[in-house]
């Protein structure tokens, strides 16, 4: 199983990345402590310990937090090896007991039946179409009958084709933009510029390459847009963002310039609510809860559903 993802210790460090998601993001923290909530809820229901598996788990951002969960055993696989070398280190360091498996994500079986799944920013990474459910299916087969797989991930307003998600994902991409810039999260503000810019020509161009040119465009317009969100003017916004993509548009790239940072696509792909539903119920999966962090429907925010064999 192929997907279109880079292999993130390329382009930012464990350090970094942990701190960015954790530290200065708007609403990732709140998400992820309630991912753990829900985990525990989960084992205590049972006497013995559950099998629970991170699907992603990146250098343990969130393995450590829901390490600390009584009752379970606990698994997380991520593709990148250094970012399993980073996660190993801080396991000892807090002498959880862990373990952990540096291989394909999706495709992951486990030896034994699997009673909570959760993953935190995975799901938009995985390509549509067969990919997408070929691991929805793969994690819905391995699941107890009654199981459950908790999933955290940014999701856009809804929209009815892929110009009106195009206008969406610069909406929630300002939005997060302009309240790192505000907080001096410079570092932050310049990933979720490059990120969204990998987002636009997803399933898109598939050609295209970020440039600094763009990267410069995205953060300079960002507060403006989100100060128009915020004022009500909407319309005003959605007319700041279309002015956006035409310029970015007008600087198409598709030549690599030698940095990894901004030559290699994060693969990101965010999606709406109604969109994500039709995927995994397509599977079988029944939405029993869903946790909303962020600001309004026509921004977007981070979910969290728990979704039940």
């Amino acid at each position: 199983m192929s997907f279109h993802m880079p292999t993130y210790s390329q382009i930012i460090s464990p350090e970094d990345y942990n701190r960015i998601n954790t530290d200065e993001h708007l609403y990732i923290a709140n998400a992820d402590n309630f991912i753990k909530e829900l985990v525990a809820k989960e084992a205590a229901n049972f006497d013995k310990p559950i099998e629970v598996i991170e699907l992603g788990c990146g250098p343990a951002r969130i393995l450590t937090l829901v390490g600390q969960v009584k009752n379970i055993n606990l698994t997380g696989i991520d593709y990148d090896d250094n970012f399993i070398k980073h996660a190993s280190g801080k396991i000892k360091e807090l002498n959880l007991p862990i373990k952990l498996i540096c291989g394909e994500v999706a495709g992951y079986k486990h030896n034994l039946p699997v009673d909570v799944f959760y993953s935190e920013g995975f799901h938009h990474h995985v390509k549509k179409g067969l990919p997408l459910k070929s691991y929805l299916e793969n994690i819905y087969k391995q699941l107890k009958t009654g199981g459950v797989y908790i999933l955290g991930d940014e999701y856009l307003p809804e929209y009815s084709n892929n110009h009106e998600r195009r206008i969406k994902a610069v909406m929630w991409y300002s939005h997060i933009i302009s309240n790192a810039l505000s907080s001096g999260f410079n570092y932050l503000a310049q990933e979720e510029a490059k990120t969204l810019l990998d987002d636009l020509s997803e399933n898109h161009d598939h050609e295209a390459i970020k440039s600094n040119e763009q990267i410069k465009l995205v953060l300079e317009n960002a507060i403006l847009i989100e100060d128009s969100n915020k004022s009500g003017s909407l319309q005003m916004a959605e007319k700041l963002v279309q002015g956006l993509l035409d310029k970015i548009s007008k600087l198409h790239n598709t030549r690599l310039i030698g940095d990894d940072s901004v030559d290699l696509s994060r693969g990101d792909y965010k999606i709406s609510d109604s969109v994500f539903r039709n995927e995994i119920e397509s599977v079988g999966f029944k939405v029993e809860l869903v946790k909303r962090f962020g600001p309004v429907y026509d921004i977007g925010s981070v979910l969290v559903y728990l979704l039940r064999k």
